[in-house]
């Protein structure tokens, strides 16, 4: 897959402001925030920003005003496996995994990915929708309950919330709640009481360029697969089954043919990896992390 051009627009045109726009891909994301944070060294500022699932978790790092060496710091320290916590019934051996998916809709309650991203918004002072400026981060839900994708905050008032009081890490756990496995977050409406489940918005739009106002600075941040072997998943009951649906949903589309190139600027980072394997060390996500600074610089010309 070939990027569309990144360059052409000058560096006052970048001070004054760039809408990022950011893919879903799971761990992969940490390679978009290397190519986030060359950007950022470039000479872009990205006061705006749209994503979907891993895309939602680094906008929200940017609008909330994260430096490149920040975010650097942010991402590559992070405890990754520990973004998986198991409920009681997931520390089953054998079939937890099964039980947790079958009876909680999970197998993984998404609870410390929404502590961490908290803590680390917090850190800016950024809690609710209310610290941003408005329309500063939009992000793809996916609900399942009534068949649509959703954006997040401006959403929220279909479900009797008001978006002002609603927190930004809450919003971003359900954009990156990959079916199966992370349970689907539940929002009940305020008047009636209707419940609603929302998960993943790779569902409903992996790379929301959709939601992007053209007439503004828009830089896009795709992520794509080299060439590699055949894939052969087993399916030999339901655990694997939603392994394979979840997986296919996230890199399918990285193999079909690009149609038509994208109607804005857009750097495309190519990460060879599982984009659910979470067992990543502090060193593999730092090296995630500088190939899509390093790919960035490249597509930038900065290099």
């Amino acid at each position: 897959m070939a990027p569309a051009p990144v360059g052409g627009k000058g560096g006052n045109d970048r001070l004054m402001g760039t809408l990022a726009v950011l893919e879903g891909g799971g761990v992969k994301g940490i390679a978009l925030a290397g190519a986030a944070a060359a950007a950022m060294d470039a000479g872009f500022v990205f006061p705006t920003a749209v994503g979907t699932s891993a895309g939602a978790l680094v906008g929200s790092l940017l609008v909330a005003g994260y430096r490149s060496d920040e975010l650097r710091d942010a991402v590559c320290s992070l405890d990754w496996p520990s973004l998986l916590d198991p409920s009681p019934l997931g520390s089953i051996p054998l079939i937890g995994k099964h039980l947790s998916m079958v009876l909680t809709r999970g197998m993984y309650r998404g609870d410390r990915l929404e502590e961490t991203w908290s803590a680390m918004l917090s850190a800016k002072g950024i809690h609710t929708f209310g610290d941003l400026p408005r329309n500063a981060l939009r992000v793809v839900a996916t609900d399942l309950t009534h068949e649509r994708g959703v954006i997040l905050p401006e959403a929220l008032v279909d479900y009797g919330i008001d978006p002002a009081e609603f927190p930004v890490a809450g919003a971003v756990r359900m954009s990156a709640g990959v079916p199966f496995v992370f349970r689907p977050v539940r929002l009940q409406h305020a008047g009636t009481g209707d419940l609603a489940h929302l998960v993943d918005g790779a569902l409903a739009a992996k790379y929301p360029i959709q939601l992007a106002d053209l007439k503004q600075n828009v830089l896009g941040f795709r992520l794509a697969e080299s060439s590699r072997p055949h894939v052969h998943h087993l399916i030999r009951g339901p655990l694997s089954l939603a392994a394979a649906v979840v997986t296919s949903g996230i890199t399918a589309r990285e193999h079909l043919p690009v149609l038509c190139a994208d109607i804005a600027r857009t750097m495309v980072i190519t990460v060879n990896r599982d984009p659910l394997d979470f067992n990543l060390t502090s060193r593999q996500a730092t090296d995630m992390f500088d190939l899509g600074y390093h790919t960035a610089e490249e597509l930038l010309g900065v290099s």
